[in-house]
């Protein structure tokens, strides 16, 4: 899906700059035009950055588990995986 219909940007490839450092709407539009032209897309560029912040916490707490469990049932056992509560 486009992120950015004015430079066609997919969400995939903002998704790549972010994962190489991209840490603002303002850098990604630096990287690949995002953001920089009518602005529509701004808002969407700040949401990905969120889920891409949110789901980095996510993986530093699961490594950090002390208890092996699986990312797709987020259970321990039963109970649901500390690392996520």
């Amino acid at each position: 899906m486009y992120a950015c219909v004015c430079f066609s940007v997919t969400e995939e490839e903002i998704a790549e700059e972010i994962a190489n450092g991209a840490h603002s709407e303002d850098a990604i539009g630096d990287r690949c035009g995002a953001g920089t032209s009518c602005g529509t897309c701004v808002e969407r560029l700040g949401c990905l950055l969120d889920q891409a912040q949110r789901n980095g916490m996510i993986a530093a707490r699961l490594a950090a588990c002390p208890v092996p469990c699986s990312p797709a049932l987020n259970l321990h056992g039963d109970a649901p995986c500390p690392a996520l509560v």
